[in-house]
């Protein structure tokens, strides 16, 4: 997140992301925490290594378990830094492994699941509309059961 050649530039974000929305959340707690001088840049050896140390971790993937176990420690390791709330990440990566599962034995029904809240433990309820035929996504008709 910090450019290896300008520690003033911070960048959010990562290709073909499974934990999207709570990857990028900690991202900017991360760049919030290094703005604000509650996170001490580290010297350019230690950003290189740490760099060579996904790249390395990231080449060696060869599957989409591997690849969400990845991004779950990335996301983890960006959690412990900060002071970013508590979210069960070992919930999340069981999920996103059902979830690949469920896009893999049915690519138009995948996204008809429920899952429950890493967050509450709450589970959603399923939608009242199959996910590829559900054309409207205004409030009204997204809440109308």
């Amino acid at each position: 997140m910090v450019w290896q050649n300008n520690h003033k530039l911070l960048y959010l974000g990562m290709q073909d992301q499974f934990h999207t929305f709570n990857m990028f959340d900690c991202q900017a707690w991360y760049a919030r925490d290094v703005i604000m001088n509650k996170i001490k840049v580290p010297n350019d050896k230690e950003i290189e290594s740490d760099i060579n140390k996904w790249v390395a971790m990231e080449e060696k993937l060869e599957n989409p378990d591997q690849m969400i176990d990845f991004q779950t420690e990335y996301t983890k390791e960006l959690h412990e830094m900060s002071d970013y709330p508590k979210i069960d990440f070992e919930l999340i990566r069981k999920h996103f492994k059902e979830w690949e599962h469920h896009k893999v034995e049915d690519i138009l029904t995948y996204r008809n699941k429920s899952f429950s809240s890493p967050v509450t433990g709450s589970v959603a309820p399923i939608h009242h509309t199959s996910w590829a035929t559900a054309m409207d996504d205004s409030l009204k008709t997204f809440l109308d059961k």
